[in-house]
């Protein structure tokens, strides 16, 4: 379970690169909003999970045009964090 939700967090990271380079397919950002924004919701108590709701609402921005180089920090984030999961 823990790797799938890591596994999940790299695709996520992996769409908000996208987005930062305009791939506006508009599924793209509503499916990683749904899962960063539901997955905060189910472990809310946890600090991290207040991260990934903040990343869920910020891609919309993101879908918007609000590009910068916060994409990135946040990408990387859910990088290290997918990676992490495997260990």
């Amino acid at each position: 379970m823990i790797q799938a939700l890591g596994v999940l967090d790299i695709l996520a990271a992996i769409a908000i690169i996208a987005l930062h380079f305009s791939v506006h397919w508009w599924k793209l950002p509503v499916l990683v909003m749904l899962y960063l924004v539901v997955k905060g919701l189910s472990f809310w108590r946890d600090p991290q999970s207040y991260v990934d709701m903040f990343i869920g609402i910020y891609v919309w921005f993101i879908f918007f045009g609000f590009v910068s180089f916060i994409d990135y920090l946040l990408a990387i984030y859910l990088v290290q964090k997918g990676v992490a999961s495997f260990f």
